[in-house]
């Protein structure tokens, strides 16, 4: 653009040369009394250097008044492009857990920058890498302080107490940011992790739809936390004794979360508590052709209420109708048999597990079993006790965030708290990630 502009500049004066020069013309100036006569192009190009003139003048009287002003400018341009660079490359420390250079660019930012909010941020989150713990409340409070900061000093205050699992702690301050601040929308998320912790499950839920609603989750990933919740809440209900209100809740779950196997487990067992036997039955048959599982057969022994192995093992035998070629329906059905002692179909169907390489340790045990009540042969029953111990453990509900197992389904894990990180898992498989844990680690996933 500049060159093109100079261009047309330079074709434009050379024009007037030349038609100056072709028909020079002549000028003449009165002034009181006096005649100055000259050429054309002499007045013009008297003129073009008078207008330079000026112009070069008025430029140094600019200079002269604005230029102190200029270079103190272009120096705090300056002093900010490296305090922002410096304010940059703390943060890429922090995330790379560089503590000393984390501290060192910190305190570099905020000598360019001055005191500012994200210079007193990076120098909080510099000395809680440190360990500093100390420094680094006394920052987050001080950012707190400021209307303007006050929601980087209590997130700050907050994700510190949740760490230290000073729940308390953490309650208060989310208070104070709730008075100062209340459509701060990550804060249900606190009140939502807040709640579960002291198993408030229905502050809980009010909180989780809140933060759902605010998108700070994805709309599966709520819904499965609500129908947790409800679960939770269910189970609570009945060690109450307010069978009514428990089974409601177990629907609920259901509808919010239809293909989950805990509600449907839960669903059936408040079934059978209010005597609802064939609606029961129902919930089971249903969840079987999705996903049949052992505590499913399980419930559905206890719903037929026979002493009548027989009449047990045919209404197993009707159940894995639903889905008859799954291993878990073999696995059903062989026990049953063996518990009604027809040996031969107890045998078929586990040594058909067995010969497909879909056997667990449960399995051969069962076989073993079989070999003691049909025939008493111990040799053989040892065999098959040998082989479970080389076969794949049996599954079981498993913590996603810390491996712990449980015998059944729970809203927390016994071993570290998280919420809604039980699943159905072979022990030693890798275990999925991304649940929303009781460890300070809600903020994190909910602002990322």
């Amino acid at each position: 653009m500049r060159v093109m502009r100079f261009t047309l500049w330079l074709v434009f004066m050379t024009v007037l040369a030349v038609l100056l020069a072709v028909q020079p013309g002549e000028a003449q100036i009165v002034w009181h009394g006096y005649v100055i006569e000259t050429s054309a192009a002499f007045l013009l190009a008297a003129l073009l250097v008078a207008s330079l003139v000026l112009y070069f003048f008025y430029r140094a009287w600019r200079f002269l008044r604005d230029g102190p002003r200029f270079w103190r400018l272009r120096h705090n341009l300056r002093k900010m492009e490296q305090g922002q660079r410096q304010l940059t490359e703390g943060l890429i420390a922090i995330a790379a857990g560089n503590a000393a250079e984390a501290g060192r660019l910190a305190v570099g930012a905020r000598k360019l920058l001055g005191v500012m909010p994200a210079t007193q941020l990076l120098q909080a989150q510099a000395a809680q890498l440190a360990g500093d713990h100390g420094a680094a409340r006394e920052i987050y409070m001080s950012l707190a302080a400021h209307p303007g900061s006050a929601v980087l000093g209590y997130r700050g205050l907050i994700m510190a107490a949740l760490r230290e699992g000073d729940w308390g702690e953490a309650e208060r301050q989310a208070e104070k940011l709730r008075h100062v601040k209340p459509d701060t929308p990550w804060l249900n998320l606190i009140r939502f992790e807040l709640a579960v912790r002291r198993q408030n499950w229905r502050d809980a839920g009010a909180a989780l739809a809140q933060a759902e609603r605010a998108h700070l989750l994805e709309a599966p990933r709520a819904r499965l936390h609500q129908a947790a919740l409800l679960v939770a809440d269910s189970d609570l209900e009945s060690q109450q004794g307010h069978t009514g209100e428990a089974l409601q809740l177990a629907e609920r779950a259901v509808r919010c979360a239809p293909e989950w196997l805990p509600g449907r487990l839960t669903l059936a067992r408040k079934h059978l508590a209010a005597g609802h036997v064939r609606a029961g039955m129902r919930t089971i048959e249903k969840a079987w052709t999705a996903t049949p599982h052992p505590q499913l057969a399980s419930i559905y022994r206890t719903i037929v209420r026979s002493n009548n192995v027989l009449e047990v093992y045919k209404q197993i035998e009707r159940l894995i109708r639903f889905n008859p070629e799954h291993p878990i329906s073999q696995l059903a059905l062989g026990e049953a048999a063996l518990s009604a002692d027809l040996w031969g179909e107890a045998r078929r169907h586990l040594t058909a597990l067995a010969a497909r390489k879909e056997a667990t340790q449960v399995v051969f045990r069962l076989l073993a079993r079989l070999e003691r009540r049909e025939s008493g042969d111990e040799r053989a029953a040892a065999q098959w006790l040998m082989r479970a111990t080389e076969a794949p453990p049996d599954p079981r509900w498993l913590c996603a965030a810390c491996g712990g197992g449980h015998e059944d389904w729970r809203a927390l894990c016994a071993h570290c708290g998280a919420f809604n990180t039980l699943e159905w898992q072979t022990p030693g498989e890798s275990r999925s990630g991304g649940k929303l844990l009781l460890t300070g680690t809600t903020l994190d996933n909910g602002l990322a």
